[in-house]
């Protein structure tokens, strides 16, 4: 008869079982790990709720704002030993990398950071990678350092053949929407325009890229004119440590982080960002309602103001296909909600809008206005894009914050239609109006505009532009003659528009905080609560509501919002572990 002995674990089982014990001990983060994070893409800056995420177990997806805060944390962190990421950008917005990049930054200069590639496809891509503690490459890699380029398309000749006619009317020689349909190439000030932003991103580039790699930013012009770079002239340039792969550039992180070395068999273990995010908000943040007696933290509101914006509740955001669009009555509610919620102390407005309806716009800024007038301070934080429509909404607020690379301003007007009639023509295709009254067909595709429609479309324009620069004088507290000196539809970087006046302070969202704090009278150490509104839980969803009244005017309602609050920071966290300024349009004014 055979008898068994209890098997004795391994050393490598051991360590496994002495892993597990510790990352129970540090809240699910492992103590000494290195954080993984793929940036092939910068993180969006709006999600919702995404029913495909949790069928296929991909997991809620971070926002900008999210990973920009997880890093920042993981800089304070004990148990974050470094970081590790593999940046090989597509084409992105620059202030997002700007946003995402200031925070690499901060983390490189508390702790080691690597960056890896297999090529760095374009100059936002490197100009990422550089504010890490070491550079690679592979072997057939290049560093895409080769400056900025803007590309436009006319559509003029191609409506001309096909028998459709652009009548547009602008208000602003620089509001270059339209030339799309009316314009053969660049105009002027639409070169102009154009010319001075790119000029503006290079400086910002520039200036970043040779203060990391510590190189002189008049040496980089002459390396972008000779870009892509091959691996030899990259390494001999400074804009690359080290040739290698990955399995090679993980083994240096290791070492970095007090790892073995490339020798040895043992390396510290490591944990997606998206995962460590998690595990330090259940961590610090539970869904739970306040202790009674214990003072709460303070509560800023963050209002979401993302893609297009339209009349109505806009688009279903929280469907996994689509573009988002910004509705007016979404927003305006979720606006008047803060501002009547004695618990929130400030309001953040997160703006990542190329513009849209001028009537939707001023329905927005009305309410921006009516909760600063309710003396509840708000802040506009601008993200990628917040031009025409995008800018409308912030001018109210009581102060602008703007990444330097923030596509800003376009204080502008177009209105007008596509005339299609003489295409309908060559194909055989008759039409006729019957009509009550002159004007009852105005927006019609089978005729232009009469000459007094012409002139009221005109006057309408000009009306709506008065306003634009009117409110914007007001908001900024410049004469009317200064805006419009800076408007008249023209598209700034962050950094120029801040010298002008239309923005107040540059940095990104954890500014537009800073600033909040100090206007809600709280130290700039304060830690506070982020609500996002509107919300984007299962429960919002679902749960109809009793009327427009804000949830937080009266005391039953109050109760329930709270209630709601809570149950839907147990269902995001539920969720969490089950897992363009041009456009066509008929018969709307647009900024």
């Amino acid at each position: 008869m055979f008898g068994f002995l209890p098997s004795i674990p391994g050393i490598d089982e051991v360590r496994a079982l002495a892993g597990r014990v510790d990352t129970a001990r540090h809240h699910g983060v492992p103590n000494g790990c290195v954080l993984e994070l793929d940036l092939r893409s910068v993180p969006p800056e709006a999600t919702g709720f995404d029913p495909l995420a949790i069928v296929t177990g991909a997991g809620r997806q971070m926002t900008l704002r999210d990973t920009v805060a997880a890093i920042h944390r993981a800089a304070e962190d004990p148990r974050v030993a470094g970081l590790i990421a593999r940046v090989q950008l597509g084409a992105s917005p620059p202030a997002a990398v700007q946003e995402l990049r200031a925070a690499i930054e901060a983390f490189s200069a508390a702790k080691p950071s690597l960056a890896w590639a297999e090529t760095y496809p374009g100059t936002l891509s490197y100009y990422l990678a550089s504010a890490f503690g070491e550079v690679w490459m592979q072997p057939a890699g290049s560093v895409g350092l080769i400056g900025f380029a803007s590309n436009a398309m006319f559509l003029r000749d191609a409506l001309d053949k096909a028998g459709i006619e652009a009548q547009i009317i602008s208000k602003g020689e620089y509001k270059s929407a339209a030339n799309l349909f009316t314009e053969h190439g660049f105009t002027e000030a639409h070169r102009e325009a154009v010319t001075r932003m790119l000029q503006s991103l290079q400086d910002q580039v520039w200036r970043a890229v040779a203060e990391s790699r510590h190189v002189e930013p008049d040496a980089l012009d002459a390396l972008a004119d000779r870009g892509p770079l091959l691996r030899d002239d990259a390494v001999a340039a400074g804009l690359v440590d080290r040739i290698g792969f990955r399995d090679e550039a993980y083994a240096r992180m290791a070492e970095l982080a007090g790892g073995k070395d490339a020798s040895g068999d043992q390396e510290p273990p490591r944990l997606y960002l998206a995962r460590y995010a998690g595990a330090a908000r259940s961590r610090l943040t539970p869904p739970v309602p306040p202790v009674p007696g214990r003072r709460p933290k303070p509560t800023f509101a963050v209002v979401t103001v993302d893609g297009n914006i339209v009349g109505g509740r806009g688009g279903p955001q929280f469907l996994p296909l689509g573009t988002p669009t910004a509705g007016a009555d979404t927003i305006a509610a979720a606006l008047r909600e803060a501002a009547a919620d004695d618990s929130v102390s400030a309001i953040v407005l997160r703006i990542n809008s190329p513009g849209g309806s001028v009537t939707a716009s001023e329905t927005i800024w009305r309410e921006v206005k009516m909760a600063r007038e309710r003396g509840k301070p708000l802040v506009a934080s601008m993200g990628a894009v917040a031009a025409s429509g995008g800018y409308y909404v912030a001018m109210a607020a009581d102060a602008i914050v703007a990444n330097p690379g923030t596509i800003t301003g376009s204080i502008g007007v177009i209105t007008g239609k596509l005339v299609v009639r003489d295409l309908k023509g060559r194909l055989g295709v008759a039409s006729d109006t019957v009509r009550t009254n002159a004007n009852a067909d105005a927006w019609s595709a089978d005729a232009p505009f009469t000459p007094e429609q012409r002139a009221h479309r005109e006057a309408e324009a000009d009306l709506m532009y008065t306003d634009f620069v009117e409110r914007v004088a007001e908001g900024r507290k410049l004469s009317t003659g200064a805006v419009d000196v800076v408007a008249r539809g023209r598209v700034w970087t962050g950094a120029d528009a801040a010298e002008r006046g239309l923005v107040d302070e540059l940095g990104g969202f954890r500014a537009a905080v800073r600033r909040a704090k100090a206007l809600a009278g709280l130290d700039e150490d304060t830690e506070v609560r982020l609500v996002g509104y509107p919300s984007s839980s299962l429960l919002d969803l679902v749960r109809p509501r009793a009327s427009s009244q804000p949830a937080a005017a009266s005391l039953p309602d109050a109760l329930g919002a709270l209630l709601g609050r809570s149950i839907a920071g147990i269902l995001d966290s539920a969720e969490q572990t089950l897992s363009g300024a041009s456009a066509l349009w008929l018969g709307n004014s647009r900024l």
